[in-house]
């Protein structure tokens, strides 16, 4: 077990005008259907930890929400309703800085509904950063989906690393480059 840049470090990953800083054994995977305006991608980990990134205008989503908190409030109440799902706890909220943007941190536990014949699925811990980007005006949400609890020491911090190292838009120029 690791955490994040110990074992197998990091390297840059860009797509779009966004950027974040990924663990080099980490796999990609682009949505198909998905532009340059809307789309999402997934970092997956040897063990099948799983990251999503999504990203469409913030035009978009200004209309939909009033507010960041309801944005993130609406994406747990669709967990919520998710098929599979006994039920849905926020477990910890705060909030941190993305590329100067303010941006909500939540965890939360959800517990998979069991069938008659099915095992009981033990709890998952999901965790979600929503910020908006007003300069590339785009929102952005990144969760994730853990497969292997026992993959990483301290798998939050895996995840924190990663939003934290994020590029959503430049203040540098192409022409300013030297």
């Amino acid at each position: 077990m690791s955490n994040v840049g110990e074992v197998e470090g990091v390297e840059d990953f860009g797509l779009y005008g966004f950027r974040l800083k990924i663990p080099r054994t980490w796999r990609v995977e682009f949505n198909p259907k998905g532009t340059r305006e809307k789309g999402d991608i997934v970092f997956h980990s040897p063990k099948r930890n799983r990251i999503f990134v999504s990203w469409g205008p913030l035009a978009d989503a200004s209309k939909r929400f009033k507010s960041l908190e309801a944005h993130r409030d609406f994406a747990i109440s669709e967990l919520k309703k998710a098929r599979g799902v006994r039920s849905v706890e926020v477990t910890e909220s705060g909030e941190a800085m993305v590329c100067g943007h303010r941006a909500l941190i939540t965890r939360v536990t959800a517990a998979p509904a069991g069938g008659i014949l099915a095992p009981r699925q033990p709890d998952r811990d999901m965790l979600s950063a929503h910020f908006y980007c007003t300069e590339g005006a785009r929102y952005y949400v990144m969760y994730s989906m853990l497969n292997a609890p026992n993959e990483y020491v301290d798998f939050p911090a895996v995840f924190d690393t990663m939003v934290r190292s994020i590029l959503c838009h430049s203040t540098v120029e192409l022409g300013d480059r030297v």
